[in-house]
């Protein structure tokens, strides 16, 4: 079996796992590029939260504000990856659905963790 190359934007969730966009026969879509995956991260989130009021930011999104979201718009426009990234670690609530980038070869659909605890 041929390894894939690569990096896919995966969300996870409690019931199903690890979770990315698939195409017609069910392939998560591929990034050439970790700098594409988290351009396509930034961006996605750019537009939702640039399409909520200040009243639906406070409560979907704490902290973040409407000047932050004009700040998201001037690093997406900048075409700055390192700032996109740095943004989104700095503001994990701009990351509205909380994507994340794997390496296609470390991708395991409906992938999950479960913790235990300590004795």
């Amino acid at each position: 079996m041929k390894k894939k190359k690569g990096f896919i934007i995966v969300w996870d969730t409690l019931v199903d796992g690890w979770e990315a966009v698939v195409d017609e026969k069910n392939n998560p879509t591929i990034f050439s590029t970790r700098e594409e995956a988290m351009k396509e991260i930034f961006d996605d989130a750019l537009s939702m939260l640039s399409n909520r009021t200040p009243e639906e930011l406070e409560e979907y999104n704490e902290g973040i504000t409407p000047e932050m979201v004009q700040e998201m718009d001037r690093i997406s426009d900048s075409g700055d990856v390192k700032a996109m990234e740095k943004f989104l670690n700095d503001n994990p609530n701009a990351n509205d659905n909380n994507e994340f980038i794997v390496p296609a070869e470390e991708y395991i659909h409906n992938r999950k963790t479960i913790f235990t605890g300590t004795k």
